[in-house]
């Protein structure tokens, strides 16, 4: 049996033994049209639990270059991957499009945990790659009196399937991904010593989880075990780790069901939170306003002040440090009730609630405030009378109608696209 053939049969086996927990099939193709047959450029397709709904998107057709999706069963997901040929070409149907594949052979099977950005699945799952070679792409502009207006197709595709075709030149081709939805790590909190896991359930029941973790400073090493009787757990490290492995582990299969890794000096993964001491504070001020970061002098205009937690909870979370200056200089705080004034703002001006964290810190002997703002679960978030926003280049901006497209299909699925 050739390689291609034993990943045709691992992938089929993964989805039939995941049959009680899959539901319909999510395919997403960016296709171009070449000599009247529309030729795949790239396709995502992701097995849903049977609790999410997805109803197909828009299809958004510029004459050579569209992008479409259908949902389909899983008996059709099997027959399309037992019809890959090696080296060969095959047809699929994707709504009215029918769509020709040129493929090498099925790869990989890769593992990758429910924090990573990766394709944006959410949860822990395999990666099956049947390559095509490269195909290329429209470069010019997407402009139509009815449809989005895109630069060039790459920012398109990487807009409705989650492909960056220029960091991931070799994903040409259908990429399968197929998640455990046992459960997931939704947050680690790294304290100064203790760890706190909170995680998510579908499929196992919470009894039947355990969290086994092997953290490390220096030479230092602890190992722990975490229980779950309800959605946290924690465990006593005893010091603040500077790297860990995290492994959320069925009682009852021995499958690992979810995992995490944090290196300090990393970019920090998605759902890992780490109690900053005030040297790293120091830190984050030193490398300025991003994404992730904004400076405050004051709270300002209450509206304002809402922009900027809304555009976190739409986007990734981040940190508002009330205190500093737009220079990165620390002013710090007179004696008012900045926590009550805060939660009034947000308990007024933000709509649905937001998750935060707010934390009285004090830096260069002055005082600061550290707001944490998680990544919102029910977007878009909205300010009351003025509506969404989201994060771009340390600015806060007006979400656009696709934007806010991707939001409502999110929350409808249950999947981030």
């Amino acid at each position: 049996m050739s390689y291609h053939q034993r990943l045709i049969e691992e992938a089929i086996h993964r989805i039939e033994e995941r049959k009680r927990s899959y539901g319909s099939v999510l395919v997403k193709s960016a296709i171009m049209k070449r000599e009247e047959i529309w030729a795949n450029i790239v396709t995502k397709i992701l097995a849903l639990h049977f609790s999410d709904v997805h109803t197909p998107g828009e299809k958004i057709d510029y004459g050579d270059f569209a992008i479409v999706e259908e949902v389909v069963s899983l008996d059709s997901l099997i027959e399309m991957i037992r019809n890959f040929p090696e080296k060969g070409s095959t047809t699929i149907a994707v709504g009215d499009y029918h769509i020709q594949i040129a493929g090498e052979y099925l790869a990989n099977g890769y593992k990758y945990d429910s924090g990573v950005d990766y394709l944006n699945v959410g949860w822990f799952f395999e990666r099956y790659h049947y390559r095509s070679p490269s195909q290329g792409y429209p470069s010019e502009p997407l402009v139509s009196p009815t449809l989005p207006l895109f630069p060039d197709a790459r920012t398109a595709i990487d807009m409705h399937l989650g492909i960056d075709l220029s960091r991931y030149s070799d994903h040409y081709g259908v990429l399968i991904c197929l998640p455990r939805y046992g459960a997931k790590v939704e947050e680690v909190n790294i304290g100064s010593k203790e760890v706190k896991v909170k995680i998510q359930s579908k499929d196992e029941k919470i009894g039947n989880i355990v969290g086994k973790l092997y953290c490390q400073r220096g030479v230092e090493t602890k190992q722990a075990y975490i229980e779950f009787t309800h959605e946290t757990g924690n465990a006593f490290i005893g010091f603040q780790p500077e790297s860990f492995y995290l492994a959320l582990i069925s009682k009852v299969s021995g499958e690992i069901l979810d995992t995490r890794r944090f290196y300090r000096g990393w970019e920090l993964p998605r759902g890992i939170i780490v109690d900053i001491p005030e040297y790293g504070i120091s830190e984050l001020i030193r490398g300025g306003e991003t994404d992730g970061v904004e400076f405050k002098e004051d709270i300002g205009k209450p509206e304002e002040f809402a922009e900027t937690v809304v555009a976190f909870a739409n986007c990734r979370g981040g940190v508002i440090l009330l205190g500093v200056d737009d220079h990165a200089s620390v002013v710090g705080l007179a004696g008012r009730d900045y926590e009550g004034t805060i939660t009034n703002i947000l308990r007024s001006h933000c709509e649905p609630p937001v998750q935060y964290k707010i934390d009285k810190r004090q830096l260069d002997e002055k005082s600061i405030i550290f707001l944490r703002i998680e990544e919102g679960k029910d977007k878009p978030y909205t300010v009351r009378g003025k509506g969404p926003y989201v994060r771009a280049n340390a600015t806060d901006r007006v979400a656009t109608r696709y934007e806010l497209d991707e939001f409502y299909r999110e929350k409808q699925s249950g999947y981030r696209p």
